[in-house]
């Protein structure tokens, strides 16, 4: 393992160090083995292997085959991770907690114009807030959290729902893994070896738990050839979801309102009687004119499904699901040549194909079914234009086959939540059409979704040639070794989207088969009311380097070793990499060594094209769009870095210790929307700022139609980026000591871990702007809850091993240290929920008994995390923990056989 960067040896790639992995040779016979982990709320984890080995004079063969096993664990079988409901909001906000919600938020139609001939609305205007019913009833949080990042504050707020998604999630995913493994190596001459390996992997999570999304694109107006009838917002050809007050479900919720009172435990709004009354009173003063002109859905405070769940799928969850599969064959010959110089030629192909799939609404489907108009998923009996008249007659008529979507809260019988039946359910109404709509729920659900599915594939191809002998001349210490060698890569990546997630065969929300095609959009982004979609793409990347090492024995202590690295990456950049390593054995128990060198990691090619992918970050206290960009633009990351250590050896005791230090230049990074965010909205969160400076900055957002501000940021754009110089610093060390006999056995103690002394970052600028008012941030110790990510300065292990003839017990202890958060965002809400912004440090004890049975049979018993320590508590993280420090498994009991024939 080399640990202090490794590209003059191996390229560019191993800018951070390597590790060789060995295949054993010396197996001969079978080796079978299994394991099975117990995990509370789990099936357990469990996984199966089988070797076989033969060995000849002159050729050895290792065939092996593996399964493992993950079985979910959902969150809401650890209290700590699922904070539900008011209370659960108030202890971490950003605990799996969105704004965009359902129960959700809606706006009365005021006012509208029409003009003869044109579909839609002229005009309309957009009035008062008619909040949905039972959202604290429901597992929600009717709450407003403050923008001022820095200084957040929660108030009861009926027009704000807090949505808990991740009340959908599972802490562990059903996964299976398979491997199939298969080496052979044989003599030819006496000089002559060759060797054939090969590799088959596959990763399969088959059924990822999610929320159903909320929305980033919205119809487009019924006047261009839409579906909506809003007009379009501002300069965007979108509009709103309106929702007509023929909707039966909108008709439902009128009548509950008109009847509903802030009396008992179980309110309609708010949290306690003032803030139900005061929300009560908004409601009834719109009510008319949503009964006469219907609602649009808030762009920034509703999803078409929430804590009612997915209801055409058994968990009541949306499932994405990704399998990974790798194909790898190498081969190669080795050989001596005359002088004693000894080659090593091979080759390498390797295949990897990933596919995922997802699920998303269609945009004009929701629309359709919030309008009348939704069909049954599979039906033979489609809503179609010709039987209603190009969609204008006709609304909820089930005779042929049309219905009303509703995405109100009385259409749903149970809460996801932890919070038992919903109290605001209506099974059956006297409304028109209430109780067709709510039979047909399953079906029309499931024709307004769509699965998107991508289709990855990763082409890989090395030819190495190696070098290696004796100079003709020694040292004091004895022969110059000398090693060259030369590498050929290529490598490929393909992205092939089905048609339906392909943005050049569907670029837009009216793309058929979802519309008629018109009007083109603006802005290819798919049909679909959040995933993007996305183009097909073929890149690729070629590099020709070589290479050379030598080893200086200067004399019988020490020796020196030279190694440089030339890569040529064809029609790109090239680099030039040396390092230096001495190793002095200064005692006969003491040795030093340090070594210097530099290397480098050019962006890959997937990022070089200006391509996007979409991901969720958050924005202003909920999830929101993040499109990440590639950049044509990037330069190599580059990198200085020195290392000394000592090791010692006397008698029973053992240790070494190494101080290490990296110096980072352009460093590859994606553009921190955390960062972004700051940088843009700097004074009070608002746009009142008319500073040049911020116009290209700013133009990265989309907002609603509320205007350019924090609080309204629908979406916005990041991309890969040389960021600014990164130094880091740390000492990794370990020790262990022979104690000698204790209970007639072998008692061993020893500890090992890193602690890291700095990691300094120089801050960078977004658009011209800088992203933060210090030029480097201190980073050790602290832990950035924006990319859940920690600092942790200390990482370590203890241990202590006793055996005995055929017993062995070994105990654990696994430490990390606390961090503090330094993000603004996350103090803010430390400061609010008057709570801390440490997260604290973590402990894990393990114990392991291995036994070696009669019949070549070994078996070990283990219990992890003895004392079942929960990880640390991280607010502003959405399973309240930070995943670096900590384990949500609990305590494991693993109980494992391995036999050998």
């Amino acid at each position: 393992m080399l640990k202090d960067g490794a590209a003059a040896t191996y390229g560019s790639d191993a800018i951070g160090g390597v590790v060789n992995f060995i295949t054993r040779t010396n197996l001969d016979g079978f080796e079978v083995s299994g394991q099975y982990q117990f995990i509370d709320g789990s099936d357990g984890d469990y996984d199966t292997s089988i070797a076989y080995g033969k060995q000849w004079d002159s050729a050895d063969l290792l065939l092996a085959v593996g399964y493992r096993h993950r079985s979910k664990l959902s969150i809401k079988d650890r209290d700590w991770a699922l904070r539900a409901g008011v209370s659960g909001f108030l202890e971490n906000p950003l605990g799996g907690w969105a704004s965009t919600g359902n129960p959700g938020q809606y706006n009365v139609v005021s006012s509208y114009t029409t003009t003869p001939g044109v579909p839609g609305f002229t005009a309309a205007t957009v009035g008062g807030g008619l909040p949905d019913i039972g959202c604290a009833a429901n597992g929600g949080a009717p709450y407003n959290i403050s923008v001022v990042i820095g200084l957040r504050t929660f108030s009861p707020d009926a027009n704000s729902c807090q949505f808990q998604y991740t009340s959908f999630d599972n802490l562990v995913e059903d996964e299976d893994h398979f491997q199939a493994y298969g080496k052979f190596n044989f003599d030819i001459t006496d000089t002559l070896s060759a060797n054939i390996e090969v590799l088959y992997a596959m990763h399969d999570t088959p059924e990822q738990s999610w929320a159903v999304t909320g929305p980033n694109q919205f119809p487009t107006p019924l006047s261009v050839g839409g579906t909506s009838p809003m007009p379009a917002v501002g300069s965007s050809d979108q509009g709103r979801f309106y929702i007509p007050a023929t909707n039966p479900g909108l008709q439902a919720l009128i009548s509950q309102v008109q009847s509903a009172n802030c009396n008992g435990t179980v309110l309609p709004y708010g949290v306690d009687a003032a803030s139900c009354q005061t929300a009560l009173n908004q409601v009834l003063a719109n009510i008319g004119t949503a009964a006469a002109n219907g609602v649009v859905t808030s762009q920034t405070a509703w999803r078409p499904i929430g804590f009612g769940g997915n209801p055409y799928t058994e968990d009541k969850h949306a499932h994405y699901s990704y399998k990974v599969d790798t194909f790898r064959v190498a081969g190669g010959f080795k050989g001596e040549m005359w002088a004693g110089i000894k080659w090593d030629a091979s080759l390498t192909y390797q295949q990897q194909d990933y596919t995922r799939v997802q699920e998303d609404l269609s945009v004009n489907r929701l629309q359709m079914g919030l309008a009348g108009y939704a069909s049954r998923d599979g039906a033979s009996d489609q809503c179609t234009a010709a039987e209603t008249s190009n969609f204008t007659t006709g609304a909820g008529n089930t005779a042929i086959g049309c219905y009303y979507f509703n995405p109100f809260t009385n259409a749903y019988d149970q809460s996801v939540s932890k919070v038992g039946p919903n109290p605001y359910y209506i099974a059956n109404s006297t409304i028109p059409g209430y109780n067709d709509t709510a039979a047909a729920r399953n079906e029309v659900v499931a024709w307004m979704d769509e699965k998107l599915v991508n289709k990855t594939s990763t082409r890989l191809f090395v030819a190495d040639l190696i070098l290696s002998g004796d100079l003709p001349f020694e040292l004091s210490g004895g022969a110059v070794k000398w090693a060259a060698g030369a590498q050929y890569r290529r490598d490929q990546v393909r992205q092939n989207p089905e048609q339906l997630h392909d943005v050049f065969a569907t670029p837009c929300i009216d793309s058929v088969p979802f519309g008629d095609g018109q009007p083109y959009c603006k802005v290819p982004t798919g049909p679909f009311l959040f995933n993007a979609n996305l183009p097909q793409y073929d890149v690729s990347s070629e590099i020709a380097s070589v290479f050379g090492e030598t080893l200086l024995p200067i004399t019988d202590d020490l020796e020196l070793t030279l190694a440089a690295r030339y890569e040529k990456y064809i029609g790109q950049d090239e680099t030039f990499n040396p390092k230096a390593s001495l190793r002095w054995q200064a005692l006969d128990w003491l040795a030093l060594r340090g070594s210097v060198g530099t290397t480098y990691r050019a962006p890959s090619a997937t990022i070089l094209n200006n391509n996007f992918v979409r991901g969720l970050t958050n924005a202003n206290g909920t999830w929101r769009a993040n499109d990440q960009y590639g950049n044509s633009n990037l330069k190599a990351e580059t990198a200085f870095t020195y290392s000394v250590g000592a090791m010692v050896n006397i008698g029973r005791f053992k240790a070494t210790v190494d101080y290490w230090n990296f110096d980072f230049q352009d460093q590859l990074v994606l553009e921190s929307a955390t960062d972004m965010l700051a940088a843009a909205f700097t004074v009070n969160n608002v746009c009142t700022s008319t500073d040049p400076s911020l116009v290209a900055l700013r133009s990265r957002f989309t907002f609603t139609d509320a205007g350019c501000g924090r609080a309204n940021v629908q979406s916005y754009r990041t991309q890969y980026i040389n960021g600014g110089e990164v130094k880091t610093a740390g000492v990794d060390f370990q020790a262990s000591l022979d104690v000698g006999d204790v209970f007639g056995g072998a008692l061993t103690t020893g500890f090992d871990g890193s602690y890291l002394l700095k990691y300094d970052e120089e801050t960078y600028a977004i658009e011209g702007v800088p992203v933060s008012a210090t030029s480097m941030v201190e980073r050790a110790g602290t832990y950035r809850a924006s990319i859940f990510t920690g600092y942790n300065r200390l990482r370590a292990n203890i241990w202590a091993n006793w055996s005995s003839g055929p017993h062995n017990l070994r105990w654990q202890i696994r430490h990390v240290s606390s961090v503090n958060q330094i993000e603004s965002n996350s103090i803010g809400l430390a400061l609010a929920t008057k709570t801390t912004t440490k997260v604290p440090e973590y402990w894990q004890h393990d114990l392991t008994y291995r036994v070696e049975l009669p019949w070549d049979t070994t078996m070990t018993a283990t219990v992890q995390n003895i004392f079942d320590e929960d990880p640390p508590f991280a607010i502003g993280t959405q399973y309240n923990y930070d995943p670096g420090s900590g384990t949500p498994l609990g305590r494991v009991y693993a109980v494992a056989v391995k036999k050998r024939f």
